[in-house]
């Protein structure tokens, strides 16, 4: 790797800031949606927590610079999951957002007869199994005095922009029947016939990958077909790319493994092939078509010593060059860092953007490099 540059976009000592994606709109200047809400003592993703919104910052230089955030589609979208962007070839920008619905515990108590909703006990075992995050060894003695609120089900929306991200003013919300809901850490693809294609993961579960489509620029949406479920596996956060033989492949999060897993689609979506295994050690993806033809996979290695890493694919993504692990950046503070994704600058330059701690505030960094 010839070139390395670390850069902050954005960080905050009153924020947890997390989960960023990104692209470039056709005037080359480049957007970044993350999660962004209060900071506490312990960390909580947001499942776990009804004040996270999703903010959106700016950049006109290759990421040299930033604007200050702004909260997407506006403030009365909060308790949402991570979000998607999407650039169409109209221009139009669009923002796929999860959105929970969020009570206070003596509401849930009352609701909870008529409704599914999760409490805070239910989060908390989850925790502390997480790979990820330490919070709940901090908060199982006593969950509901430290997080007094519950969790509902929610929906899943297209917010759609014609100003580049400035405003999203018309909404949509996506039908995921049968599935419980849908959410998405990065955006859709679209074909040459115009359709949009959107991975989903099925929230609240985290266990199977469906996809939804539109035909319309995201004004209307058809019913969801399943792209990846398998037996004792648990799919999540899928990454699609589209490939210039037509072909859409996703890289998937798989929650046992702690690795990426692959499926793709020659039909538009309509059908998909079974999970295989990339081997590549790290979660979650991001895909990228490079100028040489090769698929760049970025991923966050949460294992010492904490690091963003990337490997290329030379034949479509059916195999993955692992003699050959390139580390953007490495020996970060702790394991929570990661969802990066990478973006083709002018030149021979890529830019990786990516969350990460600095020992006390977690924030959203980049790291422009060349590969080899």
């Amino acid at each position: 790797m010839q070139h390395r540059e670390h850069r902050l976009v954005y960080a905050n000592r009153h924020s947890y800031c997390a989960h960023p994606h990104g692209v470039r709109l056709q005037s080359g200047e480049i957007i970044v949606v993350f999660n962004r809400a209060p900071r506490y003592d312990v960390i909580l993703h947001p499942p776990q927590h009804p004040a996270y919104e999703n903010v959106l910052v700016r950049s006109a230089d290759g990421g040299a610079t930033w604007s200050t955030p702004s909260v997407v589609p506006d403030y009365g979208w909060h308790g949402v999951e991570c979000a998607g962007l999407t650039v169409l070839t109209s221009g139009c920008v669009l923002l796929n957002q999860w959105r929970f619905r969020w009570y206070p515990l003596p509401l849930a108590r009352k609701l909870a007869a008529s409704e599914p909703i999760d409490f805070p006990e239910k989060w908390v075992g989850a925790l502390a199994a997480s790979l990820e995050l330490d919070s709940g060894k901090a908060l199982k003695h006593d969950p509901e005095r430290l997080v007094p609120w519950a969790r509902g089900l929610g929906g899943t929306f297209a917010h759609l922009s014609d100003d580049g991200g400035a405003t999203f003013e018309r909404t949509v919300e996506i039908d995921t029947a049968p599935f419980s809901g849908g959410y998405g850490t990065r955006g859709a693809v679209e074909l040459d016939d115009g359709m949009l294609v959107l991975p989903l993961s099925d929230v609240p579960a985290y266990e199977r990958i469906f996809v939804v489509r539109s035909r319309d620029g995201g004004a209307t949406w058809e019913s969801p077909v399943l792209a990846a479920a398998e037996a004792g596996a648990e799919f999540e956060e899928p990454a699609p790319l589209l490939l210039p033989s037509g072909r859409i492949l996703l890289a998937l999060r798989e929650n046992r493994a702690r690795t990426i897993f692959t499926v793709y689609s020659d039909d538009g979506g309509a059908t998909w092939s079974s999970p295989e295994p990339t081997d590549i050690d790290g979660y979650p993806a991001h895909l990228l078509q490079l100028d040489d033809g090769a698929i760049l996979c970025t991923y966050g290695d949460r294992k010492p010593p904490f690091a963003i890493r990337a490997v290329v694919s030379d034949n479509g993504g059916a195999s993955w060059r692992l003699d050959r692990v390139m580390t953007i950046r490495e020996g970060l503070p702790n394991k929570d860092i990661g969802y990066p994704f990478t973006l083709i600058l002018p030149g021979r330059s890529l830019l990786t953007v990516y969350y990460a701690s600095d020992g006390e505030v977690t924030g959203i960094h980049a790291t422009e490099w060349q590969s080899d």
